[in-house]
């Protein structure tokens, strides 16, 4: 499943409920990072509110990682030769009319150089182009995407954004703690960005050190991050590998077993003659079950060839029936649920959960 939703507007909800919590909420630009002798975070000195002292600090500066990047010199892990894709240009697209339906899925093309994210709102369609520099100019990119636009994408506002794939090893260093994108980030398939961020804060609940014994916690925390990291990676990059494009050297690059981590070709070894199972996935750090993982690869067209054990297979006739069934049902719910337009019509007149029990 994916969540679509308006990222400004989210930022906004979540902000009122944080101060309606107890949270002081401030709005201004860190001008200084100060560390104390022992390479601690000592405070931040601010344009608007001076200087602000914490016990922990959460490094949310981005891609800029004042805090944890520039003023404490973590290094950086680039991943750019498993995942090409360096750029981006974003768009936003009005529906033609008020009421053309809402796609209820993430709609990704794959482009000589790249792919092409349609993601359905309200009231717009948040589209964009992800491309590996090395591969395409920005001029050939923005062009693509306007043209993905259809009428009208000439004149079309377009954003571009540079990134590099890539992650730190160590997220958690004595008291400061890096999220988001200042942690790591890849690209915007399957939206690990978000899950990380999720996860983070999640962690750091969990393990925040009460009692003021940050390695600790530090310790357990880089581990389990750094697990993440590595796995997410092979399963983003099992999108390029195992694609049977070979029509520009974007797709053949990414077909080499040069551009593939050892960890990733070993699983694909595996899965040769079995399916990926619950032996595969690590539920204490894996991000994505060994559903998620068959959905890639067997819609990608992935082979696992099951015939040395086509005699075990003795209730073949039992899994085509429960597939007909599940089938049916999808089915049944097509023609009867509502569209996803009106589904986020009424969500957005009505309540929905505990509050419209009550």
């Amino acid at each position: 499943y994916a969540f679509h939703f308006d990222a400004v507007a989210l930022a906004g909800l979540l902000r009122e409920h944080a101060v309606r919590n107890g949270v002081r909420h401030l709005t201004d630009t860190v001008s200084e990072v100060l560390l104390a002798e022992d390479g601690a975070i000592g405070g931040v000195r601010t344009e608007r509110n001076g200087m602000l002292d914490a016990d922990l600090y959460i490094d949310c500066t981005g891609f800029r990682a004042e805090l944890i990047g520039k003023a404490m010199k973590v290094p950086f892990r680039s991943c750019r030769d498993v995942l090409f894709c360096n750029r981006a240009i974003a768009a936003q697209r009005p529906y033609a009319k008020p009421g053309d339906p809402i796609a209820s899925y993430t709609i990704s093309t794959a482009q000589e150089s790249g792919w092409i994210w349609d993601i359905g709102l309200d009231r717009r369609r948040g589209i964009g182009h992800v491309y590996s520099s090395d591969h395409s100019d920005d001029e050939t990119a923005e062009r693509v995407l306007r043209g993905y636009l259809g009428a009208g994408g000439d004149e079309a506002e377009v954003r571009h954004f540079k990134f590099d794939a890539g992650y730190r090893e160590v997220n958690w260093v004595k008291n400061c703690v890096a999220v988001g994108l200042s942690s790591g980030f890849f690209e915007p398939l399957e939206a690990t960005g978000i899950a990380f961020a999720e996860v983070s804060a999640g962690m750091i609940a969990n393990l925040f050190p009460w009692g003021g014994d940050y390695e600790t916690s530090a310790r357990q925390f880089n581990a389990n991050m750094l697990r993440r990291y590595e796995r997410a990676l092979d399963f983003i990059k099992l999108h390029y590998c195992i694609s049977e494009r070979r029509d520009t050297a974007f797709w053949r690059d990414n077909v080499a077993d040069a551009s593939v981590p050892d960890s990733l070709l070993e699983l694909l070894d595996r899965w040769r003659f079995r399916p990926p199972n619950e032996l595969d996935i690590d539920g204490q750090v894996d991000i994505f079950t060994d559903a998620s993982w068959q959905y890639v690869l067997y819609g990608m067209g992935w082979k696992t060839d099951l015939s040395a054990k086509a005699g075990a297979l003795r209730y073949a006739e039992d899994a085509r029936r429960a597939f007909a069934e599940v089938r049916r049902q999808a089915d049944y719910a097509v023609r009867n649920l509502p569209s996803n337009r009106d589904l986020v019509t009424y969500a957005q007149h009505h309540h929905f959960g505990a509050r419209a029990a009550a």
